[in-house]
């Protein structure tokens, strides 16, 4: 195990929860409150076609089918290093999703429109409803994920990568489908397990400059 690595996941998961805690008590009914009455304006438009890039049916498409070629150039040209890199960045988001996924379901969270109609804040766990699946955001941590996994295969793009997940995180809030705990929660799962899935790859570490999984060429 890459201690320094557990090191940093365990200090920013004890950060993450303790700003969730806060954003919960404090921030996440006022802020959605707000974006409330953005509906139907240029913002919510805007993050409405910005939320897309994280579409959950978009994402498992793209699997499906960045799954299918690595199987096809497997079998035909055997692994090379720009096939690596595309199973690194598949593997990254699926993680994410599988543990984003079963949070939402026990966390049953109350999604904003159940405040807005109904004055329901809070938690109700064990759930497979929609309305009830606000944390983590699914767009949060799907979008971190493959954008932190693109980072480290190109690194010259890194801030733009991550501006990208940070925007789309903010249009989840602003079409009130999650609140910024939510996304919090997301983009922490997002961007660890692609540290955890990219360290990994790079099997056992033998020196204090650790090699990375090849990059696409």
């Amino acid at each position: 195990m890459d201690r320094i690595l557990a090191r940093i996941t365990a200090l920013s998961a004890t950060a993450c929860a303790g700003l969730i805690v806060l954003l919960f008590f404090f921030v996440d009914r006022p802020v959605d409150w707000a974006a409330q009455g953005l509906k139907g304006g240029i913002w919510y438009q805007a993050a409405s076609i910005l939320s897309l890039l994280a579409d959950h049916t978009f994402f498992n498409i793209l699997l499906f089918a960045a799954y299918l070629y690595i199987g096809l150039q497997a079998l035909i040209q055997g692994i090379t290093p720009g096939l690596r890199a595309l199973i690194y960045c598949c593997l990254a988001v699926t993680i994410a999703m599988l543990m984003g996924e079963t949070l939402k379901w026990f966390w049953g969270r109350y999604r904003p429109e159940l405040l807005f109609e109904q004055g329901l804040y809070g938690f109700s766990f064990f759930t497979d409803k929609g309305s009830r699946h606000s944390f983590p955001s699914g767009h949060a941590f799907r979008i971190f994920s493959a954008m932190t996994a693109m980072s480290l295969i190109w690194p010259k793009a890194r801030i733009w990568l991550i501006s990208l997940a940070c925007l789309v995180g903010v249009s989840r809030v602003l079409v009130t489908r999650h609140y910024p705990s939510d996304v919090l929660a997301g983009a922490f799962i997002g961007v660890f397990c692609a540290l955890w899935v990219w360290r990994i790859m790079q099997g056992p570490r033998h020196d204090a400059t650790p090699s990375a999984p090849d990059r696409a060429s």
